[in-house]
């Protein structure tokens, strides 16, 4: 064979492109796959579009990347089909299309490729360019867990916890998840912990639930860092241990984990592994806010309306329970609501008074309940109108929060 027939340029390029390799080395392994791909070669087709999609050994170049990935694709190559399918849903070097996306993905898992069915699951399960079909997703996540996909095995596992697409068998949901975990899938590792905690009494094992978030929080992971740290909090495997419950709150927060950030000021207010600070609990509880804790917003705002927060007037204090308010915080919407029938910090108004309320009471907060009753029986019908008309536009703000 001569230097330069494609397979030997092919396998040149496979020697030269290691994990380890060095910009150098990547370099011409993509010269090698190019010169390869040029004579036609599929696999080294799929190989350019990866790289200059990755920036592996040259520029980032996604629009690029399409055109070696098509070539690859179109020649029935499963993995472009896999790529090109994601670039297509991701709107990747070319516009987003759900439907070409799912076209390609059908195409890779018509091959039995694994990352073919794990997208085409993600996309039934969110009904992105198909119909909704949970149980099709599950079926799809099925294959590729069976063929080693870690992503799918995790997904899977979930579907099994939840009874997404299938019946709920949390036996299956922790095998699984374990065999996501031992490959090393961070998120695994995690869920597969919180499993053994949640599981029915017959499954559950706080022993090895602590093994897995310990193994994922030493990586890194926050939220496996704070599942860890209430893990310590609640003694769930042992005695209560506020001070590690606090060392692996601090970490999950200082990669700006929310939940953290809020349990790392409560843990600072009342002592709890650490010397009292209200000065470090009300910055962690400001941060907390600003990263969309609604627990601390609430907590700011309500604390804020008494005076308790320094160099916080009152219509700050109203607007930082009005965050919490549009979260769904049915303390926050019950506080809101005695703002505006009182006119603390906002102008009186009955008609948003039992529009905040009435959100509460839905929530099945007890004193709203009550309350809600309490004035529709004094309100005018005018302004139980106007209330009621109010709620609707609220409802409508708090419907685009969530999408």
């Amino acid at each position: 064979m001569s230097e330069e027939d494609p397979e030997v340029l092919y396998a040149l390029g496979e020697a030269l492109d290691r994990a380890e390799a060095g910009p150098g080395e990547l370099a011409r392994a993509l010269d090698s796959y190019l010169r390869a791909a040029e004579a036609g070669h599929v696999a080294a087709c799929y190989c350019v579009g990866k790289a200059l999609l990755e920036g592996r050994g040259c520029p980032r170049d996604p629009a690029g990347a399409i055109r070696w990935l098509r070539q690859a694709a179109e020649a029935g190559f499963a993995e472009a089909q896999a790529l090109l399918g994601w670039c297509f849903e991701t709107g990747t070097g070319l516009e987003r299309h759900f439907e070409r996306a799912l076209r390609w993905y059908s195409a890779a898992a018509a091959l039995d490729d694994p990352v073919g069915h794990f997208r085409l699951g993600e996309l039934y399960s969110r009904g992105e360019g198909v119909e909704r079909a949970p149980e099709v997703a599950v079926r799809h996540w099925l294959r590729a867990a069976e063929l080693g996909n870690a992503q799918a095995q995790r997904n899977l596992a979930l579907a099994f916890a939840h009874g997404l697409g299938t019946e709920r068998d949390h036996a299956e949901a922790i095998r699984w998840c374990r065999k996501a975990a031992e490959a090393g899938d961070l998120d695994a590792q995690h869920n597969l912990g919180l499993l053994h905690v949640s599981a029915p009494p017959d499954l559950r094992d706080p022993e090895e639930a602590e093994r897995w978030l310990q193994r994922a929080a030493r990586a890194g992971l926050p939220q496996a860092q704070y599942a860890l740290g209430r893990f310590h909090q609640r003694g769930l495997a042992a005695q209560p241990d506020s001070t590690l419950a606090f060392e692996w709150l601090r970490k999950a927060a200082e990669q700006g984990h929310i939940k953290a950030c809020y349990r790392l000021a409560l843990a600072y207010e009342r002592g709890l592994g650490v010397e009292a600070s209200k000065p470090r609990a009300m910055t962690w509880m400001r941060h907390a806010a600003e990263l969309g804790s609604a627990h601390a917003q609430y907590e700011i705002g309500r604390r804020g309306l008494f005076g308790k927060v320094p160099d916080m007037l009152p219509e700050d204090a109203i607007a930082m329970l009005e965050r919490a308010a549009l979260q769904g915080d049915a303390r926050a919407q019950y506080a809101v609501s005695l703002c505006h029938a009182n006119g603390v910090g906002v102008s009186r108004n009955q008609a948003k008074a039992y529009a905040w309320l009435a959100l509460a009471a839905a929530q099945g907060l007890s004193r709203a309940v009550s309350k809600k009753e309490m004035m529709e029986n004094h309100l005018t019908p005018r302004i139980l109108l106007e209330g009621r008309k109010a709620l609707d536009r609220i409802r409508e703000q708090l419907r685009q929060g969530r999408d």
